[in-house]
């Protein structure tokens, strides 16, 4: 009986580190973590442990850990939807507003009332701060506070171009085409890659609930599940379907960050 416990207490820490392990690079250069997907499966896997013994603990882990990962990835890809259409759309109003002002703070300060989205609050933060710290290290706090390269990139176009004072209409235009492309390729993986992700954690559940389906409607099924060859298969399967999601999950969530 120890054995069978140690096996599958092995069984179930083996699949939850395949599961996260992947994940812990991308999380380590970013400033959003899997700590909530990490306590749902945990606490899951705890339960199940306590009520059907350390086998269902790795198998509830598992799914839990799938569709958890799989949840993350979707709520942070629509984040970062929001994020670059909301950049777009303020550096589309600011190169157009550059045609008419004199100065770059001139159009900031035309242009930020009219932003919208996660970048609007931040947008007026940067007016805020060109006044009273200079459009430099105001344009820099912005590339800290909003999230993504090409917020990055339209900090850099307002320093340099508050700085030289010559040709930067031309420049925010620019600014303004790569927003549109940023936009444009987070919708693209939102619609092709994260909507996708939750068929991984349906055909975990869905494997999970033919075995326990065909263990409830058959005491003979039951018997085999809980003995020890039928553990140690549900422990390997449940191993293999965690390695094969991890991948292409932790990719995902790469990209993402």
């Amino acid at each position: 009986m120890l054995r069978f416990a140690a096996l599958g207490a092995a069984g179930c820490a083996t699949a939850l580190w395949t599961l996260f392990s992947a994940g812990r690079r991308a999380r380590s250069r970013s400033d959003e973590s899997l700590r909530w997907p990490l306590l749902v499966t945990g606490a899951a896997a705890f339960v199940a442990g306590l009520a059907y013994g350390p086998t269902a603990a790795g198998l509830t882990g598992a799914v839990v850990g799938i569709g958890a990962w799989c949840a993350a990835c979707i709520v942070r890809s629509r984040q970062r939807v929001d994020a670059a259409e909301s950049v777009a759309q303020f550096a589309s109003i600011l190169a157009n507003q550059a045609q008419v002002s004199r100065t770059v703070v001139d159009a900031l300060e035309t242009s930020a009332p009219l932003a919208t989205g996660p970048v609007a609050q931040t947008a007026a933060k940067l007016v805020d701060e060109c006044r009273s710290v200079g459009v430099e290290a105001a344009a820099q706090q912005f590339a800290t506070g909003a999230d993504g390269a090409v917020a990055a990139w339209l900090a850099d176009v307002v320093a340099v171009a508050a700085a030289s004072g010559g040709q930067w209409v031309p420049i925010l235009g620019v600014l303004e085409t790569e927003a549109a492309e940023a936009a444009s390729t987070a919708r693209h993986f939102h619609r092709h890659v994260a909507a996708n992700l939750p068929q991984l954690g349906l055909a975990a559940a869905l494997g999970a609930a033919v075995a326990l389906g065909s263990a409830l409607v058959s005491p003979e099924a039951w018997a085999w599940l809980s003995g020890p060859q039928g553990q140690r298969i549900g422990l390997a399967a449940t191993v293999i379907g965690v390695a094969v999601s991890a991948r292409p999950l932790a990719s995902a969530w790469e990209m993402l960050r």
